[in-house]
């Protein structure tokens, strides 16, 4: 007997973008485990906040979205989680409590929602981009159209997923402390420093001054507009700081291009025109 029939024959693996793929690839399973357990999450905190036919359904909606990649399950899911917050049983009357919106910080229910939230959300586009596609299709005319770009599964190392729930803490913190400023600050355009603490008792009954959710919209428009600027310059130089030489010269040379496309298209047609034969008048 040869040696090449006795060595076993290695099935090829299966394709990424199949289930069967998605469970033996360690990159898209590990984000598989970290959605699923941020959905069990999530439909324990709606138990506890007596919507148990909430949780169950954003949890089934969420687990099939992940596992058949449904590129609208995320947005689905979002509204259908503000819906039962609002209505707990699913049907009107909502729920209200006038307390909500002032002591409602740093609450061990909200912070764990919040962030198995953001766990899921980010766990469905990281699957979506490894098995199904990461990046817009060029359109192309004709019958023949490209195959959809993925993230390469082997780009994941090990820590990816840690360095992942990391950034998820630190997101849902940050959104506790916008909450926090949007709740006990207002604006008082009279006095010394334009932000003051709140007051027991809001503004809209006071009479004269500015409406509360006014200025708490004032204030959000304001954190969002200049915390946007100061990330950008922040790290828009980090990212140019770590850029490698060859990147760099993709950078210069993709501005290059931008800068002188119309004087490369009027060279282009004039060296056109000077190699193609000279008409005769009255000839095609």
């Amino acid at each position: 007997m040869s040696t090449e029939e006795a060595m076993p024959v290695e099935d090829d693996p299966p394709d990424i973008g199949t289930t069967r793929g998605m469970v033996q690839d360690a990159a898209v399973r590990n984000y598989l485990f970290a959605g699923f357990a941020a959905l069990v999450m999530v439909f324990l905190v709606m138990f506890s906040k007596n919507s148990d036919v909430g949780g169950l359904t954003l949890a089934l909606l969420g687990a099939a979205g992940m596992l058949f990649r449904w590129p609208a399950a995320p947005s689905i899911f979002l509204l259908l989680l503000l819906w039962f917050l609002q209505f707990p049983f699913g049907l009107p009357p909502a729920y209200s409590d006038n307390r909500e919106l002032r002591y409602g910080l740093l609450r061990v229910t909200d912070v764990l929602l919040a962030f198995s939230v953001v766990v899921y959300l980010a766990s469905h586009f990281r699957i979506y981009g490894m098995t199904t596609q990461a990046m817009p299709v060029e359109p192309q005319f004709g019958s023949w159209r490209p195959q959809p770009i993925r993230r390469p599964a082997t780009m994941s190392r090990g820590n990816e997923v840690v360095r992942f729930l990391y950034l998820a803490g630190a997101a849902v913190l940050a959104g506790q402390f916008l909450w926090l400023l949007t709740t006990a600050f207002e604006i008082d355009v009279a006095g010394d420093f334009p932000l003051q603490v709140a007051d027991e008792v809001p503004r809209w009954r006071r009479g004269g001054d500015f409406a509360l959710w006014y200025a708490r919209m004032l204030v959000i428009l304001g954190l969002g507009f200049f915390g946007t600027l100061l990330a950008r310059l922040v790290f828009g130089y980090w990212r140019l700081r770590r850029l490698s030489a060859a990147q760099g010269r993709m950078m210069l040379q993709e501005s290059d291009w931008t800068e002188t496309r119309r004087e490369r298209v009027r060279i282009e047609v004039w060296k056109r025109a000077k190699r193609s034969p000279t008409r005769t008048p009255g000839r095609g």
